[in-house]
């Protein structure tokens, strides 16, 4: 500095510090009145969001998709089980008529058998014949033992014949194929049989056809 030039000297005027201040406090933004508005802007934008239809929709049709692909798997899963039974079932099927086969056969092979042996007496009894010359004692007495061979073959199958002559007429085990007064026998009663019944346990295979007594005519 210069020893003559003059040296400014600030000078302060009384009040002009709050006139500036006045003057920065008009001139800077409100920051409540900022944040108002922000907050008045967000509530606008949130509300105007949440009144979208829009998302709602696509919510709405998500869920019912998932639905849907849940429907379709429990059905595919209910179609496999149903054609698994099915199958089940077939093969079931086919094995009780497999074995029904093996046991009807099991048992016609177990009847043959037995009926086998009372041929070959048959065919014995015939050849016996022709060598016999006629002996009709011996005769009789083959064919009574081939008789009661059969009787017994039948009834070891559970055959049983059905009991009718000096019994009452019974229409559930009897066929009267003619009835004769007689006075020697009570009314309904069985003199004579021309056809044996049988039976198989407590079922009728075949009634006995018989003769039945009635009342003398006066």
């Amino acid at each position: 500095m210069k020893k003559n030039e003059p040296r400014e000297i600030p000078i302060q005027i009384d009040g002009e510090e709050d006139l500036r201040a006045e003057e920065a406090s008009a001139s800077a933004p409100d920051e409540q009145a900022i944040e108002n508005l922000s907050a008045s802007d967000v509530d606008a934008d949130g509300a105007a969001a949440s009144d979208d239809p829009k998302p709602q929709a696509d919510d709405a049709v998500a869920r019912l998709q998932a639905q849907v692909d849940q429907l379709a798997q429990e059905k595919a899963a209910l179609y496999d089980q149903l054609l698994r039974r099915q199958a089940e079932f077939e093969n079931y099927r086919k094995r009780v008529e497999r074995e029904r086969g093996e046991t009807y056969q099991r048992a016609r092979a177990e009847v043959l058998l037995e009926l086998l042996p009372i041929v070959d007496n048959f065919e014995r009894a015939l050849s016996s014949i022709e060598r016999s010359e006629g002996d009709a004692a011996s005769l009789k007495h083959g064919v009574e033992l081939i008789h009661k061979q059969f009787n017994d073959a039948l009834l070891k199958f559970g055959l049983e014949p059905v009991e009718a002559v000096g019994q009452s007429f019974d229409p559930h085990l009897h066929e009267a194929v003619t009835i004769e007064p007689s006075e020697e026998h009570e009314e309904n009663t069985v003199i004579e049989e021309f056809q044996r019944g049988y039976k198989m346990g407590d079922k009728l295979l075949r009634p006995a056809r018989v003769k039945v007594a009635s009342s003398p005519e006066k």
